[in-house]
């Protein structure tokens, strides 16, 4: 493998692994009304998806939102409800269908796929109760409630642009979706 493709796996893999990441600090922002950590998540899709990008379908439901912007703004408002998230995607499967070609110094044009699997938790409250506001990174905000587990794979059309690889088109899949009470508040 050449440095430069070797260069464009590690690139790559990091891209589903950025999402998860702005995703759990976008539905944080919302609940914390926190502007800054708003901005921190929408610069990182910023850097992971193409400019033309298009979230196409959840889970057989086409939901077609298109750029980084308008999928932040779609997950804040969805993630907000919950009293804490958690991404876990699983280093990808990359497939690279055409390597990038350089011109004047820069490397552009490569097209790629990714496969990642991914377990992410959603915290909700009890039934019939608030989700109290969230104040801190060392207490979760809550005690007790329900975990929302979710199991699916994402689907990812890659392209190389100017400043490096970044998704163009995106789909979820779930394949499980389990709720677990907990109560941590007799410890």
């Amino acid at each position: 493998m050449e440095p430069n493709e070797t260069a464009d796996y590690v690139e790559l893999m990091q891209l589903p692994i950025r999402y998860g990441h702005a995703l759990d600090m976008l539905g944080r922002a919302l609940n914390r009304d926190d502007d800054a950590l708003y901005q921190r998540g929408q610069e990182i899709l910023r850097g992971t998806f193409a400019e033309d990008f298009i979230f196409e379908e959840l889970s057989g439901e086409t939901v077609n939102v298109h750029g980084a912007d308008g999928w932040a703004e779609f997950c804040a408002r969805a993630l907000s409800s919950f009293g804490g998230t958690q991404h876990f995607i699983a280093p990808p499967l990359v497939l690279i269908d055409d390597l990038p070609v350089e011109h004047d110094g820069v490397r552009m044009g490569g097209k790629a796929r990714l496969r990642s699997y991914l377990q992410a938790t959603h915290t909700l409250p009890r039934d019939g109760e608030e989700l109290p506001p969230d104040k801190t990174d060392t207490v979760p905000t809550l005690v007790a409630g329900t975990n929302m587990v979710i199991q699916g794979t994402y689907e990812d059309e890659c392209v190389r642009e100017p400043a490096g690889w970044r998704i163009l088109r995106r789909s979820l899949r779930y394949t499980h979706i389990e709720g677990r009470p907990f109560d941590t508040s007799g410890r």
